[in-house]
């Protein structure tokens, strides 16, 4: 057998094998279990799976959650410091004992400018005590209820010490008591032992006056306040 012919049969042998290998190139191969098998000996990427259709409602439960722990907080918060309160009787009285007998620190004034100067300083959002002609001014303070402050300033009228609050309308209740009329005006009646106290809401602020003085009086003076 010469060279040419050995040329011959080996390129016949590489065209029949380049032909099988194109036939098998076309064919489907079906690696389905391969995959499976795959699948089953490797875990899965936790990153991928976050990706998956489903795998959401976990993080969206965590928030839904989360907000509604935050409503529940802001109820609490709302229902304990928000809306207005009310002042007991027994408060209010001692209130007034505690300023006339030096039971609370109190500064000493002699005019109601210079008490709403000095309630302003502790509290940004004083209201203005109105002013009450003919009345000497003696001290004043802050005292709070239920976390309300109120201004209090010390008077002398007819002889007695009189004691005004002053709050802001919107953050304190007019009990449920006896109503008196002055001038369209009406006030609340309460009384603790021998003191009386009248209690009115004007110019968006909750007044309350009492002493060991008749209602009426200490109507008059309540009706002689200058906002």
């Amino acid at each position: 057998m010469d060279a040419h012919k050995i040329e011959s049969e080996d390129e016949r042998l590489d065209r029949a094998t380049a032909a099988r290998l194109a036939r098998l190139q076309s064919m489907p191969v079906d690696t389905s279990r391969l995959e499976r098998l795959l699948d089953s000996q490797i875990p899965p990427n936790p990153a991928s799976r976050a990706h998956r259709p489903g795998q959401w409602f976990g993080p969206m439960r965590a928030v839904a959650a989360s907000l509604m722990l935050m409503a529940v907080l802001a109820m609490l918060f709302l229902s304990t410091s928000g809306g207005p309160v009310l002042a007991s009787t027994a408060e209010m009285a001692q209130f007034h004992n505690d300023l006339i007998s030096g039971g609370v620190p109190v500064t000493r004034v002699n005019s109601m400018q210079a008490a709403n100067k000095v309630l302003a300083a502790q509290w940004a959002h004083s209201p203005q005590v109105p002013n009450m002609p003919a009345d000497h001014v003696m001290a004043c303070c802050m005292r709070s209820v239920k976390n309300k402050k109120m201004a209090c300033v010390l008077l002398q009228g007819n002889g007695e010490p009189v004691t005004m609050t002053v709050a802001n309308a919107s953050d304190m209740q007019l009990p449920t008591s006896p109503i008196m009329k002055r001038n369209g005006i009406e006030y609340h009646i309460q009384s603790a032992g021998a003191l009386n106290m009248v209690m009115t809401q004007r110019e968006g602020r909750w007044i309350c006056l009492i002493a060991k003085l008749p209602v009426d009086r200490l109507m008059d003076l309540a009706s002689s306040l200058q906002f």
